[in-house]
């Protein structure tokens, strides 16, 4: 397990997928960021009437330089999505960060983020707020990828549920979302509809 931890702290594959075909599956591998980026992976998540969300930025040598988890009251998943998504860019750009690489499954909030789209009237000002706080970087680029790319935002937008308010961890992550990590630390990649 010490190696495993001490692997964590320095593994490029922890920040990306690509999808590669094998055989007749999708591999999902996972690539660093740009040289002197950092990769932002958000996510929202709602259960009967909880909504949560999280994310967590990484450096390209795959270290966490935070992760945060909320609770979100009631909404929808496209919003609590957003919300996160914008959480995510609000700490960035308090912490300096200027060329940054994000990442969601939430195609739609990609694709209203990247002007693919038109926002749906209840993500209208969050997409402003997102748009507004984007501006102020030196570089951001939104992309979507596979839920299984998200495994580690996905379980911190879990972990908010279970939160009263806002849960901040820096060079870190908390106990209940090392195994999403380490998940992709032990392996090479995933097909679509791997769990953990």
């Amino acid at each position: 397990m010490a190696a495993v931890t001490s692997h964590l702290q320095n593994t490029s594959c922890l920040t990306n997928a690509h999808p590669m075909p094998q055989g007749n599956k999708m591999d999902i591998r996972l690539f660093p960021p740009s040289h002197d980026r950092v990769k932002i992976n958000f996510n929202g998540s709602v259960r009967s009437n909880s909504a949560a969300g999280g994310f967590i930025i990484r450096t390209e040598t795959g270290k966490s330089l935070a992760a945060a988890c909320f609770n979100l009251g009631t909404t929808t998943v496209p919003v609590a999505e957003a919300i996160a998504l914008r959480n995510s860019l609000i700490y960035a750009k308090n912490q300096g960060l200027s060329k940054i690489e994000v990442e969601g499954d939430s195609k739609l909030v990609i694709d209203v983020v990247n002007g693919v789209s038109s926002p749906p009237w209840k993500l209208l000002k969050l997409v402003q707020d997102i748009k507004a706080l984007s501006s102020s970087f030196e570089f951001v680029k939104f992309k979507y990828v596979f839920r299984e790319a998200n495994f580690v935002a996905n379980a911190l937008a879990n972990l908010g549920h279970m939160v009263d308010n806002m849960n901040l961890w820096e060079e870190c992550v908390p106990p209940e979302v090392s195994s999403a990590l380490i998940f992709y630390v032990v392996n090479i990649g995933c097909v679509r509809n791997t769990s953990i």
